[in-house]
């Protein structure tokens, strides 16, 4: 006389086990198999040594690199709602300092603009990805990530990082 009991509670495991309810949007996750990566892409190089390798030429415009980022804009915010970019300051900070907040450093003050870029995902076809980067990638202001991409510059000469792998420290 179990058994009406029994195969409910079956159905139960297995919806949970299908994952019923996940709650996250299908095109969010394919964008978050495309550009999240497991493992930090290595070779992390701080961002004024970016900027200036790509102003010399030694950095072409489609040469990877990789770099330690926080994300951070200072008294702005870093986010564009609903797109998938966002501003980050170099996190290497001086003698390998991840806490170090050059917005407040008085030293990197100087010359803030050395060490801050923009990120940006495009999809396949080059355009910016149309989706917020904190629904994206999970991630919210001052979380620690490690980017691979390519890099170029604004119209007002900031690094720009055309993200494609995005790890996020937790």
């Amino acid at each position: 006389m179990m058994r009406p009991h029994f195969h409910l509670g079956l159905l139960f495991c297995c919806s949970l086990i299908a994952g019923c309810g996940s709650g996250i949007d299908p095109e969010i996750m394919s964008l978050r198999q495309k550009f999240v990566v497991e493992r930090p892409p290595g070779d992390e190089r701080p961002v004024p040594e970016i900027r200036a390798d790509l102003k010399s030429g030694k950095l072409t415009s489609d040469t990877p690199f990789s770099v330690r980022v926080r994300i951070n804009a200072g008294e702005v915010p870093p986010f564009a709602p609903g797109k998938a970019t966002f501003i980050v300051t170099d996190a290497t900070g001086h003698d390998g300092d991840e806490s170090h907040n050059p917005h407040d450093c008085p030293f990197c003050k100087r010359d803030i603009k050395s060490v801050i870029a923009q990120v940006e995902c495009h999809d396949q076809n080059g355009k910016l990805v149309q989706v917020d980067s904190r629904k994206l990638f999970d991630i919210k202001e001052f979380d620690l990530l490690v980017l691979q991409g390519t890099g170029t510059f604004s119209k007002d000469d900031t690094l720009i990082i055309n993200a494609s792998k995005v790890f996020v420290a937790r």
